[in-house]
C-alpha cells in the first residue's frame, strides 16, 4: 500500500510539472431560434435548431517547449443545439483532432483537419461573417460551410507571416475506411490593416457529396441519386476572397468560387460569386446585406440576405434574418441547411440567439 501511495504521489507531481507549463482552453458556441420557410417540398414549415454557425466546442492547448517552440493539440466537435445529437453520427471530433509543433520556422500538425476552402474561404463569406449558414452556396460544394466536410490521415504545415501573408499547405492521405481517395489542399493569406485576402486551392478524389437530399436531384453526371449519394471521382476547387474595411462603420467583402466535379462517364461544374455589406449603425448592432449567384449544370441559383445582430455582449448576439432563393433552368430552390423547394423559390425568415464560451 505504501509503496502504490509513493508511486502515485510521484505521478501527481510529474504531471503537475507538466501542467504547469501548459494550458488548455474550452471553447464552444451554440445558436438556437426558430425558422420559418416558405416551401419544403411543396409545404410551408417551422422549424428550431442552429444556423448561425455550426454549433461546436473544443478544447485547444499548448506547451511551452522552450526556445520559441511549443506542442499543441486542438479538438473540437459539432453538434446540434436542438436535438444535442452529433453532426457525424458515431465521430466524437468531427470538426478536427490534430496534435502538431510550432516555431519560428512555422507550425506543422497531424491529425482530422478542416479543409482549407472551409478554413480560410469562410472567414470572408456571408455565411461566416453574418452568421447565417442560408447563404452558403448551394450544397457547399466548394466546402465554405463546416458540413463534416474535414480532411482525416492529414498533414498539415503553415509559414510565418512574412509582410502580412501566410501560405499553408495540407495533404490528406487515403484510407479505404476513412477517406477513399487523397487530398490537396493549399491557401495563401493576406492581411494589411483594414485588408484581408485569401487565394486557395482543393483538390479531391473519390469524395462523397450528399447532392440528392441538398439539392433534390433525382441523377446527377450520369449518376443514379436515388437513396445514394454521389461520388465525384474529382472534386477540385478553386477560391478568391476577401474583407476590406471602408471605415469603422462600413467593411465589404466577397468570394468567387469555381468547383470542377467529374463522375466515371461525365464533368461539369459550379460557379459562385458573392459579396455583402455590414454596416455597424451602433457599437452594439449591425445590419448586414448579401447574396450570391451560383451556376451548377444547367441550373443558376440567386439568393439574397438581410439581417440585424445586435451584440448583447462581447460573447451573446440576438438576430432576426431573412434570406431568398431563386432557382432557373433544371433544379428547385435549395437553401444551404434546408430541404429543397417544391418550386423555384424559397425564402426563410429567422430569429435566434447566439452565445459564445
Amino acid at each position: 500500500m505504501k509503496k502504490t501511495t509513493l508511486i502515485f504521489g510521484a505521478l501527481t507531481m510529474l504531471s503537475a510539472g507538466a501542467y504547469a507549463q501548459s494550458n488548455v482552453t474550452l471553447y464552444g458556441s451554440i445558436d438556437e431560434g426558430v425558422t420559418y420557410t416558405s416551401n419544403i417540398k411543396g409545404h410551408g414549415t417551422a422549424s428550431v435548431g442552429p444556423v448561425a454557425v455550426p454549433d461546436f466546442f473544443g478544447f485547444r492547448g499548448s506547451e511551452d517547449l522552450g526556445g520559441q517552440w511549443k506542442a499543441i493539440f486542438a479538438l473540437q466537435e459539432g453538434f446540434l443545439s436542438n436535438t444535442g445529437a452529433s453532426t457525424i453520427a458515431g465521430e466524437a471530433f468531427s470538426h478536427f483532432a490534430f496534435v502538431g509543433l510550432g516555431g519560428p520556422y512555422g507550425t506543422l500538425t497531424l491529425g482530422r483537419q478542416l479543409d482549407l476552402t472551409t478554413d480560410t474561404l469562410r472567414l470572408d463569406s456571408d455565411g461566416g461573417v453574418q452568421y447565417t449558414f442560408y447563404l452558403f452556396h448551394p450544397a457547399n460544394l466548394d466546402n465554405i460551410g463546416i458540413r463534416g466536410d474535414s480532411i482525416n490521415n492529414s498533414v498539415k504545415y503553415s509559414t510565418p507571416v512574412f509582410g502580412g501573408l501566410k501560405a499553408t499547405v495540407l495533404y490528406g492521405l487515403a484510407d479505404t475506411t476513412t477517406q477513399p481517395g487523397r487530398v490537396l489542399s493549399a491557401d495563401v493569406v493576406y492581411t494589411n490593416g483594414p485588408l484581408h485576402a485569401t487565394a486557395v486551392y482543393s483538390s479531391w478524389r473519390n469524395h462523397t457529396i450528399d447532392i440528392g437530399s441538398q439539392l433534390g436531384y433525382g441523377s446527377f453526371l450520369g449518376q443514379s441519386l436515388a437513396g445514394k449519394t454521389f461520388n465525384a471521382k474529382k472534386q477540385d476547387i478553386g477560391g478568391l476572397s476577401a474583407t476590406y474595411a471602408i471605415s469603422p462603420q462600413v467593411s465589404v467583402h466577397g468570394v468567387l468560387t469555381q468547383v470542377n466535379l467529374s463522375s466515371v462517364t461525365e464533368s461539369g461544374r459550379m460557379r459562385n460569386v458573392e459579396g455583402g455589406l455590414d454596416w455597424h449603425t451602433t457599437p452594439a448592432n449591425t445590419v448586414t446585406f448579401g447574396g450570391y449567384g451560383s451556376w451548377l449544370t444547367g441550373t443558376r441559383y440567386a439568393a439574397l440576405g438581410v439581417g440585424d445582430v445586435y451584440a448583447l455582449s462581447t460573447r451573446t448576439m440576438v438576430y432576426a434574418q431573412a434570406t431568398y432563393q431563386h432557382a432557373d433552368g433544371n433544379g428547385h430552390a435549395a437553401l444551404a441547411l434546408l430541404s429543397p423547394s417544391g418550386s423555384q423559390n424559397q425564402m426563410a425568415l429567422r430569429i435566434g440567439v447566439h452565445h459564445f464560451f
